[in-house]
């Protein structure tokens, strides 16, 4: 094996040590440097409390993530393409959260919630962290299942197509994560539980065409989520901004590819894509519905009270800890749907099925 079992546990607890001791000098630091979170204007009024909140605690959560996987990569014993492809998928981390923090870094110098980066140019970066990834995993392509995705039990091999497929997914679990960091603690749990069970289910699969060893940076990442819940459980006294929930979003979504558990993360993630798929229903019936109907009628048949769905809950009346609590619940089930679906959605052998 690439790595013991108590070393693949010393992952684990190294970044979330790494993150527990350096927490309260960073939210210092961050509070010091006026890091502070400007609230939306689309968030019910109760976060007004909120404001001024220290933000970017992202960067703790990215820089011990990152620095845990470059460190233990390094250490296991692992050929010269697997190291490439776990460096690729951290360096994938660490970029995203570069194009997270020079948005973060917009709304904290003007205190405005959307005077960060904007939607074109953001998406511009994200395309472009993801493009290199997926150039990388091309170069290292393994026993060439890399354009191979496990759907239902068949191998279906999607050839190029794979590469402007694998820019939307990554593109698109950056943005789900980014929506659901929208209530204390909730992008961090919910990562917490996702990364688990993947690296659990990566290290139980024993098909050639998995990469067990993308563990490493599944159980870095859990552990600084584990961390990082430390500090941003409610009362949060830290958030990760955009610079920790894009990064989140797009590494593990490369990890995903990298251990061939693309659709085994739709499942798992369900969470994730129940959020950005409010804001997309809610955008698109809204638009739809102001062209049919006018925008006074639009404005006042919504499909949800307020998007993403963790705020049409709280516009209900719940207390933001049950609405987190409860998807924490839903990423759990989630966690056990993806376990036992997982030799359908993931690779255990090579066959494969044309598309």
């Amino acid at each position: 094996m690439f790595l013991s079992d108590n070393m693949l546990a010393l992952v684990f607890l190294f970044s979330a040590g790494l993150v527990l001791g350096l927490g309260d000098a960073v939210i210092a630091l961050l509070g010091r440097r006026s890091a502070r979170q400007p609230v939306s204007g689309d968030a019910p009024a109760s976060h007004q409390a909120k404001q001024g909140t220290p933000t970017m605690g992202g960067l703790l959560l990215v820089a011990v993530a990152f620095v845990i996987t470059v460190a233990f990569t390094l250490l296991a014993a692992l050929d010269e393409r697997q190291r490439v492809r776990l460096l690729a998928v951290a360096g994938t981390l660490l970029l995203a959260g570069i194009v997270g923090f020079l948005d973060d870094l917009g709304k904290a110098r003007r205190k405005q919630n959307k005077a960060g980066l904007s939607e074109r140019v953001k998406l511009a970066g994200q395309v472009l962290v993801a493009a290199l990834f997926l150039f990388v995993i091309g170069q290292t392509e393994q026993a060439g299942i890399t354009t191979v995705v496990a759907v239902f039990g068949r191998n279906i091999d999607f050839g190029i197509l794979y590469y402007a497929l694998g820019v939307l997914y990554l593109c698109g679990f950056g943005n789900a994560v980014n929506f659901t960091d929208g209530l204390d603690g909730l992008a961090a749990g919910t990562t917490l539980i996702t990364t688990l069970s993947l690296a659990v289910l990566a290290l139980l699969n024993e098909s050639a065409a998995v990469t067990p060893e993308v563990s490493i940076f599944y159980l870095s990442v859990a552990g600084a989520c584990a961390g990082f819940l430390w500090f941003n459980a409610h009362p949060a006294r830290v958030f990760m901004g955009d610079t920790g929930s894009l990064a989140l979003g797009m590494g593990v979504a490369a990890a995903a590819i990298a251990a061939k558990q693309e659709t085994l993360l739709l499942v798992v993630g369900a969470v994730y894509l129940m959020e950005i798929g409010s804001m997309m229903i809610q955008r698109y019936v809204f638009k739809w519905r102001r062209i049919r109907r006018g925008i006074e009628y639009a404005k006042a048949n919504r499909v949800f009270r307020r998007a993403p769905l963790h705020h049409h809950f709280e516009e209900l009346g719940w207390p933001e800890t049950r609405v987190v609590a409860r998807f924490w619940v839903m990423a759990l089930m989630a966690a056990a749907v993806g376990a036992a679906l997982a030799p359908l959605l993931s690779p255990y052998t090579v066959t494969v099925v044309a598309p």
